[in-house]
């Protein structure tokens, strides 16, 4: 078929017009989580231009094309095939705005194979091209960027200044489904350094831009993280109703990566619920998917997530040797954040295992590298931790004022008192405020 369109090339009008065509409605499904149709739209206008001979105004729409599929495949985590879209784009296209739109989109597939160095250089350099031309969303675009690479790597704070820089662009030049994306990281910055009151805000804002623009691949991935959020305040039951419906609207998708982290996260519902059985079969489902694919932040989540649930059972050494693989695959990953995780873990197993001075050893490694981050959440259960495994009463209670008042400074951000009152009532949580007095 491709072979007979090639035979008698013209610069028709009407088919150039019919191919920017399929780059409005492929950029329309992408924006409303329709990955494959938008591939399929964008194959279409490839195919369109088969019989369109060469000019500028040819590649130029070549180049939207491949951005445009680029970018949905992106979304799904077929990283490599969107990796020669955009080297393609990069390497062929008239257009300033398109060459750094597609550095932009190689370093989101650096970012999501884990490449951070390459991820951050791609980001910056991208910043650097635009200086020489104003374009809102191609700017925001990279700011986004290097906001949620910064997430990974657990920089909060460079992560919340990247995204402001994204959202002050983007009050200019709105844009939902740019917003949308924003809201969301912000969430997670939010979450993880602690503030949660401000993390639920953000999640909110994230699911009006995401249900507005009738996104249920996106809508599942904010309703994921909220139901994170409420794992976090022992809101058990909400956190599982979350992530039903996430997994109902990701089913869908063809986004393993999404799937994967709903299913690991329904297991950590069931394991605070005591359904240990059920629980375990969706954590090794989720480690089996994640080894299989989906890139090491994945990985690393779905094996803490399951060296967790196997030490709340007295399982210390296959909990074990769960832990020695996660500090093995942070060590590769430029990430203190899963580094401070990992060794967070094995720190908890030399505890429940009796081995106080070990375990002190590695969790004053871990806090280590935690203080680098600053990661409140866990920042509280290193200190709480420690406080438990250190000898020296003088010292174990430094960590345990210290638990209690990044504990308290969390439940102050939570402006609804029944989440506040949840959180404050965890076991752990009074264990540490009982301990500090």
């Amino acid at each position: 078929m491709a072979s007979q369109r090639k035979t008698q090339p013209t610069n028709s009008s009407a088919t150039l017009e019919a191919a920017w065509q399929t780059v409005h409605y492929a950029r329309e499904a992408t924006g409303r989580a329709r990955f494959r149709e938008a591939v399929s739209l964008a194959e279409q206008g490839l195919g369109l231009l088969e019989s369109v001979a060469a000019s500028d105004g040819r590649l130029q729409l070549h180049c939207a094309l491949l951005l445009e599929r680029g970018l949905a495949q992106t979304l799904t985590g077929k990283f490599r095939a969107a990796e020669e879209d955009f080297r393609l784009v990069r390497a062929t296209s008239p257009e300033a705005v398109q060459r750094t739109a597609a550095l932009i989109g190689l370093g989101d597939c650096h970012n999501g194979l884990d490449n951070y160095e390459s991820a951050r250089s791609a980001y910056q350099e991208a910043l650097e091209e635009s200086e020489a031309y104003s374009n809102d969303h191609t700017v925001s675009d990279a700011w986004i960027g290097l906001g949620v690479l910064c997430c990974k790597q657990g920089q909060l704070e460079q992560a919340v200044a990247a995204l402001s820089q994204a959202q002050e662009l983007l009050q200019r030049s709105p844009d939902t489904c740019r917003l949308g994306r924003v809201a969301i990281t912000l969430g997670v910055a939010y979450t993880n350094s602690g503030q949660l009151g401000r993390a639920i805000a953000a999640y909110e804002e994230a699911l009006e831009c995401f249900r507005a623009l009738e996104a249920a691949d996106h809508v599942g991935v904010v309703l994921n993280n909220l139901g994170e959020l409420h794992q976090e305040l022992r809101d058990v039951e909400q956190a599982l109703s979350y992530h039903e419906e996430a997994f109902a609207l990701t089913i869908a998708s063809e986004s393993e990566v999404k799937q994967t982290d709903v299913i690991r996260n329904i297991g950590v519902d069931l394991l605070l619920m005591g359904h240990y059985s059920e629980a375990m079969i969706c954590l090794t489902e989720a480690l089996e998917r994640a080894r299989a694919g989906g890139g090491q932040d994945l990985l690393l989540q779905a094996l803490y997530s399951l060296g967790d649930a196997l030490l709340r059972q007295a399982r210390a050494e296959e909990a074990l040797a769960i832990a020695a693989e996660l500090e093995a695959t942070a060590e590769t990953t430029p990430s203190a954040l899963h580094l401070a995780r990992a060794s967070y873990l094995r720190g908890r197993i030399h505890l429940a295992q009796g081995e106080r001075e070990e375990a002190c050893t590695v969790l004053q490694a871990a806090l280590t590298s935690a203080n680098a981050l600053p990661n409140s959440m866990l920042l509280w259960r290193l200190h709480a931790t420690l406080g438990q495994a250190c000898p020296e009463p003088r010292v174990a209670r430094f960590h345990l004022h210290l638990a209690a008042d990044f504990v308290r400074q969390t439940a102050e951000t939570l402006p609804d008192a029944g989440l506040r009152s949840r959180f404050l009532e965890r076991p752990e949580v009074q264990a540490v405020l009982r301990a500090s007095r």
